[in-house]
């Protein structure tokens, strides 16, 4: 198997990171690794120094058989980056803190590894958000996650949104997510936004703390296109697109859509979306779901 592997310079556990790429070359993978990513597991130890490196999608192509994120949420956003336009299935294994997409534990990789090997999963096909702005500065941006505006300055700033060429709304706001169903865990959800099933075919529009008691998020389909116009008191706002940032001026109009790329994911059989949110966001959590307590209060009785 052709693999190439991502990751960042480490600051958790070398060992975790070790243990990762072992299991790869000890099931007889040829292993090609990001180029800086490389040159800081040299430094560390000699064991990968025959490995191929790679720089950029460029040097990807389709015979690899699947693409590693080795690390958080954001370094998965990165990898997605890598694999979007040449459509290699990508797998996250999750040293950082929460990991949605980087949903697969060190400790768990080596069973995961096996249930690809004997064809045990699926790949779930994520929809990618395309932007696109025109005038004095061209600007063009995908996100898996959710693209952002969001003011530099104190003030509000306001943004109209157009569907199909129909107003939706002019919210005056600290900002406005747009969100994929991928990213409706993410930066949507801590505004409010509604958790979205990932292969869910939706956007949703979510301001940043309103002010406006009437505005809530929206959920749309996915096949319309949207028009953003931004104004702010101010010279520039920011906008994102996952976590690449752009200052952009007031007055520019931005088109919003579903991408023709996207990205494919590989979901083990033993890993699923409802799992993860109820171990990560502990979701439906209720200490009456305990039996302990149960058991604890049946014995304060007697």
């Amino acid at each position: 198997m052709k693999i190439a592997v991502y990751g960042r310079n480490i600051t958790t556990s070398f060992d975790n990171y070790m243990s990762i790429l072992n299991v790869l070359k000890a099931n007889g993978c040829i292993l090609f690794i990001y180029a800086e990513f490389a040159k800081f597991l040299s430094e560390k130890t000699s064991d990968f120094c025959d490995c191929s490196i790679f720089y950029d999608e460029k040097d990807l192509t389709n015979d690899f058989s699947f693409f590693v994120s080795l690390g958080g949420d954001g370094t998965f956003l990165e990898a997605a980056r890598f694999i979007r336009k040449n459509n290699i299935p990508v797998i996250g294994v999750n040293t950082g803190s929460l990991g949605f997409l980087a949903n697969i534990s060190v400790d768990e990789f080596s069973a995961v590894f096996n249930e690809i090997l004997n064809e045990k999963y699926e790949t779930e096909h994520r929809t990618l958000i395309q932007v696109t702005a025109v005038g004095k500065q061209n600007i063009y941006a995908c996100a898996l996650n959710e693209i952002t505006f969001q003011r530099k300055m104190p003030a509000l700033i306001s943004t109209t949104v157009e569907i199909n060429g129909e107003q939706l709304s002019k919210y005056w706001s600290d900002g406005l997510i747009i969100a994929t169903p991928t990213g409706s865990t993410a930066y949507s959800m801590s505004v409010g936004g509604p958790i979205i099933v990932p292969t869910a075919a939706n956007f949703v529009i979510s301001p940043i703390a309103p002010h406006n008691l009437a505005i809530r998020p929206f959920v749309i389909s996915d096949d319309i296109e949207i028009k953003i116009k931004l104004q702010t008191r101010g010279e520039t706002a920011m906008f994102t697109a996952d976590n690449e940032m752009f200052e952009v001026e007031s007055g520019m109009e931005f088109t919003v859509k579903k991408s023709a790329e996207k990205v494919n994911i590989i979901k083990p059989n033993s890993v699923n979306f409802y799992k993860t949110l109820r171990n990560k966001l502990m979701w439906g959590y209720d200490i009456r779901n305990d039996i302990n307590v149960y058991q604890h209060f049946d014995r304060r009785k007697t």
